[in-house]
Protein backbone atom coordinates (compact mmCIF):
# COMPACT_ATOMS: atom_id res chain seq x y z
CA UNK A 1 0.00 0.00 0.00
CA UNK A 2 1.18 3.42 -1.01
CA UNK A 3 0.37 6.54 0.94
CA UNK A 4 1.35 9.92 -0.92
CA UNK A 5 0.96 13.26 0.80
CA UNK A 6 1.19 16.79 -0.20
CA UNK A 7 1.86 19.90 1.18
CA UNK A 8 3.53 22.54 2.60
CA UNK A 9 6.54 22.61 5.54
CA UNK A 10 3.89 21.45 7.98
CA UNK A 11 3.50 18.34 5.87
CA UNK A 12 7.58 18.27 5.24
CA UNK A 13 8.01 18.89 9.03
CA UNK A 14 9.49 22.32 9.70
CA UNK A 15 10.40 23.15 13.03
CA UNK A 16 10.07 19.35 14.59
CA UNK A 17 12.99 18.81 16.82
CA UNK A 18 12.61 15.21 15.95
CA UNK A 19 12.83 15.85 12.12
CA UNK A 20 9.43 13.91 11.68
CA UNK A 21 6.33 16.19 11.77
CA UNK A 22 2.87 14.32 11.69
CA UNK A 23 4.24 12.68 8.04
CA UNK A 24 7.26 10.78 9.69
CA UNK A 25 5.56 9.67 12.44
CA UNK A 26 2.53 8.32 10.61
CA UNK A 27 5.57 6.36 8.62
CA UNK A 28 7.43 5.71 11.70
CA UNK A 29 3.98 3.76 12.89
CA UNK A 30 3.11 1.98 9.78
CA UNK A 31 6.53 0.31 9.62
CA UNK A 32 5.51 -2.41 11.09
CA UNK A 33 3.28 -3.26 8.70
CA UNK A 34 4.10 -5.18 5.28
CA UNK A 35 3.92 -3.38 2.33
CA UNK A 36 3.10 0.34 3.65
CA UNK A 37 4.85 2.87 1.93
CA UNK A 38 4.45 6.60 3.09
CA UNK A 39 5.71 9.17 0.56
CA UNK A 40 6.30 12.43 1.80
CA UNK A 41 5.45 15.58 -0.67
CA UNK A 42 6.00 18.43 1.59
CA UNK A 43 7.52 21.47 0.33
CA UNK A 44 8.25 24.54 2.37
CA UNK A 45 6.80 27.23 1.11
CA UNK A 46 4.38 25.45 -1.87
CA UNK A 47 0.94 26.77 -2.26
CA UNK A 48 -2.39 25.15 -4.23
CA UNK A 49 -0.47 26.33 -7.13
CA UNK A 50 2.80 24.87 -7.14
CA UNK A 51 1.30 21.04 -5.67
CA UNK A 52 -0.60 21.20 -8.77
CA UNK A 53 2.08 22.35 -11.26
CA UNK A 54 3.78 19.48 -9.71
CA UNK A 55 1.54 16.81 -8.45
CA UNK A 56 0.64 14.62 -11.65
CA UNK A 57 4.55 13.55 -12.22
CA UNK A 58 4.90 12.68 -8.73
CA UNK A 59 1.42 11.18 -8.23
CA UNK A 60 2.85 8.89 -11.53
CA UNK A 61 5.79 8.07 -9.59
CA UNK A 62 4.22 6.28 -6.88
CA UNK A 63 1.07 4.85 -7.64
CA UNK A 64 -0.86 5.96 -4.15
CA UNK A 65 -3.42 3.87 -2.57
CA UNK A 66 -4.38 6.67 -0.25
CA UNK A 67 -3.73 10.66 -1.22
CA UNK A 68 -3.48 13.21 1.43
CA UNK A 69 -4.02 17.02 0.67
CA UNK A 70 -2.71 18.96 3.46
CA UNK A 71 -2.18 22.66 2.46
CA UNK A 72 -3.68 26.25 2.41
CA UNK A 73 -1.41 28.41 5.40
CA UNK A 74 0.91 29.97 2.31
CA UNK A 75 -2.22 30.49 0.39
CA UNK A 76 -3.94 32.41 3.22
CA UNK A 77 -0.48 34.59 3.78
CA UNK A 78 -0.14 37.89 2.75
CA UNK A 79 3.30 38.75 0.98
CA UNK A 80 5.41 41.37 2.31
CA UNK A 81 3.62 45.00 0.71
CA UNK A 82 0.99 43.05 -0.20
CA UNK A 83 -3.35 43.77 1.19
CA UNK A 84 -4.50 39.78 -0.25
CA UNK A 85 -4.24 36.85 0.14
CA UNK A 86 -1.17 35.05 -1.79
CA UNK A 87 -3.64 33.03 -3.55
CA UNK A 88 -7.47 33.98 -3.93
CA UNK A 89 -9.93 31.95 -1.52
CA UNK A 90 -11.53 31.33 -5.11
CA UNK A 91 -8.89 30.32 -7.55
CA UNK A 92 -7.46 27.91 -4.25
CA UNK A 93 -10.93 26.27 -4.11
CA UNK A 94 -10.70 25.69 -8.22
CA UNK A 95 -6.99 23.86 -7.71
CA UNK A 96 -8.08 22.17 -4.88
CA UNK A 97 -11.40 20.72 -6.72
CA UNK A 98 -9.16 20.10 -9.40
CA UNK A 99 -6.21 18.77 -7.27
CA UNK A 100 -9.28 16.12 -5.92
CA UNK A 101 -10.42 15.41 -9.36
CA UNK A 102 -6.93 14.39 -10.48
CA UNK A 103 -6.71 12.00 -7.41
CA UNK A 104 -9.81 10.56 -8.31
CA UNK A 105 -7.42 9.17 -11.11
CA UNK A 106 -5.59 7.14 -9.01
CA UNK A 107 -7.61 6.52 -5.49
CA UNK A 108 -10.97 6.90 -3.80
CA UNK A 109 -9.13 7.36 -0.40
CA UNK A 110 -8.65 10.82 -0.31
CA UNK A 111 -7.96 12.91 2.85
CA UNK A 112 -8.19 16.65 3.45
CA UNK A 113 -5.84 18.02 6.16
CA UNK A 114 -7.32 21.51 7.36
CA UNK A 115 -4.99 24.35 8.19
CA UNK A 116 -3.25 25.04 12.14
CA UNK A 117 -3.80 28.38 13.46
CA UNK A 118 -0.93 30.69 14.21
CA UNK A 119 0.80 33.05 17.21
CA UNK A 120 -1.86 35.87 16.68
CA UNK A 121 1.17 37.57 18.59
CA UNK A 122 3.27 36.87 15.21
CA UNK A 123 3.06 39.91 13.08
CA UNK A 124 5.43 38.56 9.72
CA UNK A 125 8.01 35.46 9.24
CA UNK A 126 10.14 36.74 6.18
CA UNK A 127 7.95 39.90 5.96
CA UNK A 128 4.77 37.73 4.91
CA UNK A 129 1.84 38.01 7.28
CA UNK A 130 -0.58 34.92 8.85
CA UNK A 131 -4.02 36.19 10.13
CA UNK A 132 -6.03 33.33 11.68
CA UNK A 133 -9.20 34.98 10.65
CA UNK A 134 -7.87 34.16 7.41
CA UNK A 135 -6.97 30.46 8.30
CA UNK A 136 -9.98 30.13 9.48
CA UNK A 137 -11.89 31.35 6.09
CA UNK A 138 -9.52 28.68 4.20
CA UNK A 139 -9.84 25.89 6.70
CA UNK A 140 -13.58 26.31 6.30
CA UNK A 141 -13.38 26.11 2.45
CA UNK A 142 -11.44 22.96 2.67
CA UNK A 143 -14.11 21.98 5.07
CA UNK A 144 -17.10 22.33 2.52
CA UNK A 145 -15.12 20.88 -0.47
CA UNK A 146 -14.51 18.11 1.66
CA UNK A 147 -18.32 17.98 2.34
CA UNK A 148 -19.32 18.61 -1.43
CA UNK A 149 -16.90 15.71 -2.81
CA UNK A 150 -17.52 13.32 0.10
CA UNK A 151 -14.57 13.03 1.22
CA UNK A 152 -12.51 13.10 4.67
CA UNK A 153 -12.15 16.49 6.26
CA UNK A 154 -9.53 16.00 9.42
CA UNK A 155 -9.75 19.40 10.95
CA UNK A 156 -6.81 20.73 12.37
CA UNK A 157 -7.47 24.67 13.21
CA UNK A 158 -8.18 23.75 17.00
CA UNK A 159 -5.71 21.02 17.55
CA UNK A 160 -2.71 22.91 18.77
CA UNK A 161 -2.43 25.93 21.66
CA UNK A 162 -0.01 28.35 19.97
CA UNK A 163 1.44 29.32 22.88
CA UNK A 164 2.59 25.91 23.54
CA UNK A 165 2.91 24.11 20.36
CA UNK A 166 4.60 26.04 18.06
CA UNK A 167 8.22 26.30 17.41
CA UNK A 168 8.46 29.45 15.92
CA UNK A 169 4.65 30.92 15.85
CA UNK A 170 3.87 29.04 12.45
CA UNK A 171 5.56 25.45 12.11
CA UNK A 172 4.50 23.13 15.17
CA UNK A 173 7.73 22.36 17.58
CA UNK A 174 7.74 18.08 18.40
CA UNK A 175 4.73 18.66 20.74
CA UNK A 176 2.54 20.01 18.60
CA UNK A 177 3.61 17.59 15.79
CA UNK A 178 2.39 14.81 18.01
CA UNK A 179 -0.74 16.01 18.55
CA UNK A 180 -1.28 16.45 14.79
CA UNK A 181 0.00 13.17 14.13
CA UNK A 182 -2.59 11.34 16.92
CA UNK A 183 -5.48 13.69 14.98
CA UNK A 184 -4.52 12.40 11.62
CA UNK A 185 -3.74 8.92 11.83
CA UNK A 186 -7.27 7.63 13.87
CA UNK A 187 -8.70 9.72 10.68
CA UNK A 188 -6.09 7.19 8.15
CA UNK A 189 -7.14 4.11 8.83
CA UNK A 190 -4.74 1.62 7.43
CA UNK A 191 -6.31 -2.51 7.80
Amino acid sequence: MNIGIWGDSIVYGQGDSEALGWVGRLRKKLNGKERVEVYNFGVCGDTAVDISRRFRVEVDSMDPDIIVFAFGMNDEKYLEGEDTNNVPLEEFNKILNQLINDARKFTSKIFLVGVTRVDDAMETLKGNRFVNKDIKRYNESIKEIANAQKLTFIDMFNVLNPDTDLADGLHPNSDGYEKMFDVISKKIIIE
